[in-house]
């Protein structure tokens, strides 16, 4: 998605196709899971303080499509740290069949790439998804250390990476598979809210490595720290009347709720 909050009114961006710039030496063109990874340290929302609750509104109503989401995307040239930041991401939601996994690239200022999120996977009270799995709780965060200014971030999402799937959707576009979007993001209360789709393919699709995706974009939501003056960097933009929402609309269509579309099956998640 591509419209930017300022104080939990909207500025919107340009409109693209994907959500960081290009990483140079860690772009999706030759990004590799790396199986060396290990979990960070996952901490509750008791001992970091962070509170969850404002975000759940953008946990996209089940099966709900999010329709021509590239207007909500915000500006890929401009989602990048200017100041230095000890970066957190924490937990909001996940409405999936999939155990999906979540890992990062920095580059420029900082240089690393690592695991976010092992499995991916909520039950119980305010989950949306409880189809296996009980290893997140909502507002677990984890810390991916102290980023330096001038550093580019990404996040790739591994499709029922857990249980072995090897489909790897990033936050640029034209570098999925499918070449379809697979990401949408908001700046909100000084923090990124980042979305995913987690199913190959168009929406309804199915034959081949379509696996009928709703498009909901529910799949795996979190929410990312890079602190104040960063969000308020990236979010000094010129807003376009033609692509502006009120925040009241993107509540009306974000609304946290239902139970997840199906109990995934055994769902085809081979190379072939």
């Amino acid at each position: 998605m591509k419209t930017a909050f300022i104080s939990g009114l909207f500025a919107t961006a340009t409109i693209t196709t994907g959500l960081f710039a290009e990483i140079k030496t860690a772009s999706a063109t030759n990004f590799v899971w790396d199986s060396s990874w290990t979990q960070p340290t996952i901490l509750s929302k008791q001992k970091t303080g962070f509170d969850d609750t404002p975000f759940q509104k953008f946990v996209q109503k089940e099966g709900l499509e999010i329709a021509n989401s590239g207007q909500f995307l915000l500006d890929p040239s401009k989602l990048f740290m200017k100041y230095a930041h000890d970066v957190n991401v924490f937990f909001i939601n996940e409405g999936a069949g999939f155990r999906n996994q979540l890992a990062f690239t920095a580059n420029g200022g900082t240089k690393k790439t690592g695991l976010v999120f092992n499995d991916i996977a909520c039950a119980g009270a305010g989950c949306v998804g409880a189809w296996g799995g009980d290893t997140l709780k909502l507002g677990d965060g984890v810390n991916l250390g102290k980023m330096n200014a001038k550093t580019q971030l990404d996040f790739k999402l591994r499709a029922n990476g857990f249980n072995g799937g090897k489909n790897i959707f990033g936050t640029q576009t034209k570098y999925n598979e499918d070449g379809l979007q697979h990401v949408v993001a908001y700046a909100y209360n000084n923090f990124i809210v980042l979305g995913f789709e987690d199913l190959f393919g168009a929406k309804g699709a199915t034959g081949g490595r379509n696996q009928n995706s709703d498009r909901d974009f529910n799949d795996v939501v979190v929410v990312l720290d890079i602190g104040k003056k960063n969000v308020q960097a990236l979010t000094k933009t010129t807003p376009e009347p033609s692509v502006t929402m009120s925040l009241g609309a993107v509540a009306a269509i974000g609304m946290y709720g239902l139970r997840r579309r199906r109990k995934v099956e055994a769902v085809n998640v081979s190379e072939s």
